[in-house]
C-alpha cells in the first residue's frame, strides 16, 4: 500500500490542483483510526449520523428531523436531504425530477427534495410559479434562495402565490395518504415517490421517462417542463386515470397525449385507476390544524371496476408508537368494504364523504351497512361521471356502501 495520500498515483482531475485543495486534508485521522483518504465519501453521513444521534439524545424517544447535502448509501435511514445549490434555470428546475426520484426510489432516501425557485441566480415569475407547484409533490418542500438574487418568497407575486395556494391545497388533502406511503416505506422499503416504470415495468416506454412520476403509487404528477408554454406532452400507460380536480376519466393507451391551457397557477395531476385514496375533505394552514379535519374517501376503479387503498395515522412524533390507527380499503362490484383496527385515539375525526369515478349512470339504489340511503344523501354528477355519497361515519368504524 501507497503512504502518500496527500498524491496518490492516481491523479484525478481536479481543477483545484491538488487532491486536498478546498475540503478536507486527506491525510487527517478519525478518532477511530481511520484516514480521511478512505472515508471522505462517507464524511457527510458521519457528520449526519452524529447529530441524529446528538439530537436523540436530547430529545428521547422524538423523532429527528435533520436534512442534510451530502449523503451516502444508507443516509435516509437518519436523515433528509436536499438536491444541493441549484441555479434558477428552466434546466435544474427539470433535473431536479429526476436527481429526486434518484433518491427516493434507488438511494432509499425518502425525504427529498431542491431548492424551489432556485437558490443561485435570479428567478422568474413564470419559473417561480410552475416550480412552487412541482415543489408541493416533493417529499421536502422548501422555497431556498442565496442572499444575493432577488427575494423569492411565493408572495412576491400574485401568480406565484396563487400557484402555490393551489399546489399546497393538493398537498395537504394528500398528506395522510403520502404519510401512510412513508409508513410503508419504513416497513419494506417502497419507493415513496415511483418512476412510471414501477408501476409499469413491462412497458418499455417508460423506462426514459424522467419528467413524469408517481407521487405514492397512485398520483401521475406531469409538470409544465418549458418556459413560456402552457402546454405538455404527457405519457398514459396502458391504463385509466382520472384527473385529480375535475374527475375527468383518461383511457390511457400507451401514448402521449398533448395537454393545453394549463394555467401558470396548475399542474397536471392524475389518479391512477385502481386506487381508494382518504383525502382531507379541505386544506389548512398547518399540520396540527390538519389533523381536525375530517375525511372523504375517493374511489377510482381500474378497468376491471376494482381498487384498494390504506390509511395510516400515529402521533406523528414518537420514534416507537404505543397506539396507532390502520384501515383498509376494498372496492370491487360497486361494493366498498372499510375495516379499521388500532386503538390511536382519532378524536371526533369523521368520513363524511364517499365519491365513485367513472360511473356512467346515476346509482337506482345506495345502502349504508344494509341500510338504504335516502336520495337526499346522494348526488350524481353527468359531467365528471361520478357519485358522491353523505356517510358520515366515525373514522374509527368499519362499514360497507353498497349500490345497484
Amino acid at each position: 500500500m501507497y503512504t502518500n495520500v496527500l498524491n496518490p498515483p492516481y491523479a484525478i482531475h481536479h481543477a483545484a490542483d491538488n487532491l486536498s485543495a478546498r475540503t478536507a486534508f486527506t491525510n487527517v485521522v478519525h478518532s477511530n483510526g481511520l484516514i480521511e483518504y478512505d472515508t471522505h465519501n462517507l464524511y457527510g453521513t458521519m457528520m449526519s449520523s452524529a447529530t441524529r444521534d446528538a439530537m436523540a439524545k436530547r430529545r428521547p424517544g422524538l423523532r429527528t428531523f435533520i436534512i442534510t447535502r451530502s449523503t451516502f448509501a444508507g443516509a435516509g435511514a437518519k436523515v433528509g436531504k436536499w438536491l444541493g445549490d441549484n441555479l434558477s434555470t428552466w434546466w435544474h428546475y427539470r433535473s431536479s425530477i429526476a436527481g429526486m426520484l434518484n433518491f427516493a426510489a434507488l438511494f432509499q432516501v425518502p425525504e427529498v427534495g431542491s431548492d424551489i425557485c432556485g437558490f443561485g441566480d435570479n428567478t422568474t415569475e413564470t419559473l417561480c410559479a410552475r416550480w412552487a407547484t412541482l415543489g408541493a409533490f416533493n417529499p421536502f418542500y422548501r422555497n431556498h434562495n442565496a442572499d444575493t438574487p432577488i427575494p423569492q418568497e411565493f408572495y412576491r407575486w400574485p401568480t406565484v402565490a396563487q400557484a402555490a395556494r393551489n399546489a399546497i391545497d393538493m398537498r395537504y388533502r394528500l398528506l395522510d395518504y403520502f404519510y401512510t406511503a412513508f409508513h410503508q416505506a419504513h416497513l419494506d422499503g417502497t419507493p415513496v415517490l415511483q418512476p412510471l416504470w414501477f408501476q409499469y415495468p413491462k412497458d418499455a416506454n417508460t423506462y426514459g421517462i424522467d419528467m413524469q412520476f408517481l407521487f405514492g403509487e397512485s398520483i401521475l404528477v406531469s409538470p409544465v417542463t418549458q418556459e413560456n408554454v402552457t402546454s405538455v406532452s404527457v405519457y398514459f400507460p396502458n391504463d385509466i386515470f382520472y384527473d385529480f380536480k375535475s374527475y375527468a376519466i383518461t383511457n390511457g393507451a400507451g401514448a402521449t397525449v398533448d395537454l393545453s391551457n394549463i394555467d401558470y397557477t396548475e399542474i397536471p395531476v392524475h389518479i391512477r385507476g385502481g386506487v381508494v385514496l382518504p383525502l382531507r375533505v379541505s386544506s389548512a394552514y398547518t399540520t396540527k390544524q390538519l389533523r381536525k379535519k375530517d375525511f372523504e374517501l375517493v374511489v377510482a376503479p381500474d378497468r376491471s371496476g376494482k381498487a384498494s387503498g390504506s390509511l395510516y395515522i400515529d402521533d406523528g412524533v414518537s420514534i416507537t408508537q404505543a397506539k396507532t390507527y390502520t384501515a383498509l380499503y376494498t372496492y370491487s362490484g360497486k361494493q366498498l368494504k372499510v375495516s379499521t383496527k388500532g386503538s390511536f385515539d382519532v378524536g371526533g375525526l369523521k368520513y363524511c364523504t364517499v365519491k365513485v369515478l367513472g360511473v356512467q349512470s346515476a346509482p337506482s339504489s345506495v345502502s349504508l351497512n344494509g341500510h338504504v340511503l335516502a336520495s337526499s344523501a346522494i348526488a350524481y354528477n353527468s359531467t365528471s361521471h361520478s357519485v358522491a355519497v353523505n356517510v358520515t361515519q366515525p373514522l374509527t368504524s368499519s362499514f360497507t356502501l353498497k349500490w345497484t
